[in-house]
């Protein structure tokens, strides 16, 4: 093997900074849903009045920039997407590897929270969500996102116990 591919070959989960990046990578996609910081959902439910005109601005200019986005180019994200998704799991099959095993222990549920918050963000800007209803959105999108991040740690888990099961010797496949 070329001595660059040694550089590049990383023990993805036995590496301690591989679960400081996904912790950090999950925490930050649970605070912040289609860009609006969950404190803002809280101080505009705390504090009412001016808090929630502003969440509700933020809302709606957030929403608009995702159905720029999204109604433009939206077919071509969704099929750039789908193949590097596609290339990572068959790679992560194929080659047996921890680094590409690892980046798609992160990269699919990510993809799966990114398609939550687009879709929130549609239905923001459809339906015009204001309010104690836009509150409400904004926290259960949290939520999901949170459970998605708890699936994405508990698939990084099993996935660096199969690979470490693999490579002493006990599974055969």
């Amino acid at each position: 093997m070329p001595a660059f591919l040694e550089t590049l070959e990383y023990l993805t989960f036995t590496s301690a900074w591989y679960w400081v990046f996904i912790a950090l990578a999950w925490s930050s996609r649970a605070h912040w849903t289609i860009s609006i910081p969950f404190d803002a959902i809280v101080r505009a439910e705390r504090r009412g009045e001016q808090w929630e005109e502003d969440l509700d601005k933020l809302a709606q200019i957030m929403s608009r920039r995702v159905n720029y986005f999204a109604r433009g180019g939206g077919v071509w994200g969704v099929v750039i997407v789908t193949f590097t998704l596609a290339a990572l799991v068959t790679g992560s099959i194929v080659t047996q590897s921890q680094f590409v095993r690892g980046l798609t222990a992160v990269a699919v549920p990510m993809a799966i929270a990114a398609f939550g918050d687009i879709r929130l963000a549609l239905r923001i800007h459809d339906t015009g969500l204001r309010g104690y209803h836009l509150r409400r959105a904004l926290v259960w999108r949290r939520f999901l996102n949170q459970a998605t991040g708890l699936f994405s740690l508990l698939l990084a888990a099993s996935m660096g116990a199969l690979t470490a099961l693999q490579q002493s010797g006990y599974l055969l496949w």
